[in-house]
């Protein structure tokens, strides 16, 4: 895998399209249009594949979520040698309903086994759907605010428009000089022995280099120096995009964990982390990715 499981994607989203006037309620009425039903992060799969539903065969009873959502555009199918395929829809429902042959299943779960194109549309799905069921209300005058631009807008009474938020974080692979350590975090929120990168949230006015050395020290005690980038993914539990990044510590002793988020932190081999030492991050994660990339190559030959 090339890039991050969640940075997938081969669907068109065709923003021209979603700015048309009543571009959900033309694409309703072609026969290609698709609808992808979500449940919070969970989405109907079959045989491996994310089912989409033409419209017609949503059940006319599916609770939908409260306030009710409408269908939102996603984009554009891969069509046949090339030309446009039909319109990919989302609608956010308050509870799976019965979809022949198929589990709701959750984008944790899913994410990495999907193919490019499924895993794309039910990344972005659930993260739109994330921003819309949080945004009922202007955060400028507290008002409900409409929807505009098929899903993608809302704007408040007093004509301002919210777009959908992203909050940027830092995720770290922090090696030893000779590169033949990881250091891992044990989280406060986690079950007792599993272990991943160092990550933390991106502050206001601060560059992701900054955060990197910021966050590293205040979660562990160690500087770092020679950060750099390694790959993005969108994190949609809730609104997160992913930045990794790995970095030196040329003194990796002594390491302190702060206490509060971070309980325990620790200097790992590839040795250890092949034979199982720990329970590891899961393969829809992008700390996965960076570790299974880590593990793989000679100490010192950075990618």
């Amino acid at each position: 895998m090339q890039v991050p499981p969640l940075a997938r994607s081969a669907l068109d989203r065709d923003h021209a399209g979603r700015l048309q006037q009543d571009a959900v309620a033309r694409a309703l009425a072609e026969a290609a249009t698709r609808v992808v039903p979500i449940a919070g992060d969970r989405a109907p799969v079959r045989d491996g594949r994310l089912v989409r539903l033409a419209p017609d065969a949503v059940p006319a009873d599916a609770a939908l979520v409260e306030p009710p959502v409408p269908m939102s555009w996603l984009g554009r199918a891969r069509g046949a040698e090339g030309e446009p395929g039909g319109v990919v829809l989302s609608l956010l429902v308050a509870e799976p309903f019965d979809v022949d042959g198929a589990e709701w299943r959750s984008l944790r779960e899913v994410g990495a086994a999907l193919d490019d194109e499924d895993a794309g549309v039910l990344t972005q799905a659930v993260a739109l759907g994330v921003w819309q069921r949080e945004s009922a209300h202007s955060p400028v005058d507290g008002l409900p605010a409409g929807f505009e631009e098929s899903g993608w807008v809302r704007r408040d009474s007093g004509g301002t428009p919210h777009f959908p938020r992203t909050d940027p974080a830092v995720i770290v692979a922090i090696h030893d000089p000779a590169d033949e350590r990881i250091l891992l975090g044990h989280n406060a929120a986690w079950p007792e022995g599993r272990y991943s990168l160092i990550a933390g949230f991106v502050d206001p006015g601060e560059s992701l280099e900054a955060a990197v050395v910021r966050e590293v020290h205040e979660e562990t005690g160690l500087v770092v120096v020679e950060p750099r980038y390694l790959g993005s993914q969108p994190w949609p539990f809730p609104r997160s995009l992913m930045l990794g990044f790995e970095c030196v510590a040329p003194d990796p002793e002594p390491i302190r964990p702060d206490g509060v988020e971070i309980l325990d932190v620790r200097w790992f081999s590839r040795d250890e982390l092949r034979a199982g030492a720990i329970q590891l991050p899961g393969p829809t994660s992008i700390a996965s990715w960076i570790l299974e990339a880590w593990i793989a190559r000679e100490p010192g030959a950075r990618a």
